[in-house]
């Protein structure tokens, strides 16, 4: 996930609503790599994709580096995988990965050049997905992959299957409704997930396919923990929405880690797209 601190980051009025260095930082980052790493694995493992031995990767936004280290042993010495992000802090260079520290907005990326280029959780924090994906298209080799997996955060009236009481679901939806106000104060695209598919038509890849999944979670396994961990890292900034209240927050935490809760995890849109060879 694309890092950096909340304040003004890049074009327009897009910024990180999340900011990786505070004290719920790496244990955000832990939740992300439990729930989402063999997803990712599997789709750059898998036929479409099928990363091998001396490809070229950039991973942007790492996060904890799990993907990149992944990538890395994928590639083997042949090969090499660059984590670009605004800080990579939680990433560790050597061997076959080189660590930059940069703004995909703006740093320029050598042409003709990448195998594969992943994001996951990226581009939907950004005012201007189309332009950025305008921009990294021809960083990728004849022939190479474009894998972008993002949340599609808009249909979250669904995603709650049971709670301890009403009150605590009345919660978790004023959360959610808190937590999008943010989100798109801070000029996310909220709507991207569901367009990768035809940006990526529009950029000229071809080949290009999408998958969604999601997945039912009890209280107290990572995908309702984020939801607390969101809650916690966030607080000052939900309460100032006036769309949810601090004892709103408190009955989310408490239903998160309630085994009686059920939820679903927002739906995962994955898109693969490929440069022409």
């Amino acid at each position: 996930m694309l890092t950096t601190t909340s304040g003004d980051t890049g074009h327009g009025s897009s910024r990180y609503t999340f900011d990786n260095a505070d004290e719920q930082g790496p244990r955000m980052l832990g939740l992300l790599s439990g729930i989402l790493d063999e997803h990712s694995t599997s789709t750059l493992a898998g036929p479409a994709v099928g990363v091998g031995a001396g490809w070229r990767c950039l991973d942007i936004g790492p996060g904890a580096g799990s993907i990149t280290g992944w990538l890395s042993e994928r590639v083997g010495p042949d090969g090499e995988v660059t984590a670009l992000d605004l800080q990579p802090d939680h990433v560790t260079a050597g061997g076959n990965v080189k660590v930059q520290r940069g703004d995909i907005r703006y740093i320029d990326l050598p042409a003709n050049y990448y195998d594969l280029i992943h994001a996951r959780l990226v581009f939907e924090h950004l005012t201007d997905p189309d332009r950025v994906l305008d921009r990294i298209v021809p960083a990728l080799a004849p022939g190479g992959r474009l894998v972008l997996s993002e949340w599609d955060v808009l249909s979250w009236q669904h995603w709650l299957l049971h709670t301890p009481s009403q009150d605590h679901a009345a919660a978790f939806g004023s959360f959610q409704q808190a937590l999008f106000r943010v989100l798109s104060d801070n000029g996310a695209n909220l709507p991207w997930a569901s367009r990768v598919p035809l940006a990526m038509l529009t950029a000229g890849l071809e080949l290009v396919h999408s998958e969604g999944s999601m997945r039912l979670a009890k209280g107290g396994e990572p995908l309702c923990l984020l939801h607390e961990s969101n809650s916690l890292q966030l607080h000052t900034r939900l309460v100032a929405t006036g769309l949810v209240t601090a004892d709103q927050l408190r009955l989310l935490r408490e239903a998160m880690n309630d085994p009686q809760t059920l939820a679903y995890s927002y739906q995962m849109f994955t898109t693969v797209g490929r440069k022409t060879a």
